[in-house]
């Protein structure tokens, strides 16, 4: 699969590998940064593994308050009702944002594992050390995201 170490493959994660010419990048990735990165994407999943778990007791406990599992209390005033209605859909948005960046987090850490991290998706060339140091879930590299974001502009 595109470039990589002699007899292919994409090599260990723990290889330094080059950027090819011409891709964006100040550096190379290292052992040391590899596991910079392993140790914040873990932690981070620590972080938001505990925020989903405290939107999720906000929503059962507002669906508890209802009996009716819409979140729904039951306010006496129309504009309370709509406040809490409000307030319940935006714990659920926030959770579902959060439980998007978990996947991300958990798709970062499955490639650290499989050496495969840090591979852009779309061209399949090394992605920056300083990207990935500053969005340690960038699948694309810089030149590929500002290509996606012009498409989808």
């Amino acid at each position: 699969m595109g470039s990589g170490p002699p007899g292919g493959g994409p090599g260990p994660a723990t290889n330094e590998t080059a950027p090819p010419a011409g891709a964006r990048s100040g550096g190379t990735m290292r052992t040391r940064d590899l596991e910079r990165i392993r140790d914040g994407l873990l932690a981070e999943r620590d972080r938001v593994q505990r925020i989903i778990a405290r939107h999720a007791k906000a929503i059962q406990h507002a669906d508890d308050q209802t009996g009716d599992g819409a979140g729904k209390a039951h306010s006496n005033h129309m504009a309370d009702q709509g406040s809490d209605e409000i307030q319940y859909e935006t714990m659920i948005h926030l959770a579902g944002a959060e439980t998007d960046h978990l996947f991300d987090i958990e798709e970062a850490l499955a490639k650290l594992e499989n050496g495969t991290y840090g591979r852009c998706e779309e061209g399949d060339h090394a992605i920056a050390v300083e990207r990935l140091m500053a969005v340690p879930t960038a699948r694309l590299c810089i030149a590929c995201q500002e290509k996606r974001e012009k498409m989808s502009a």
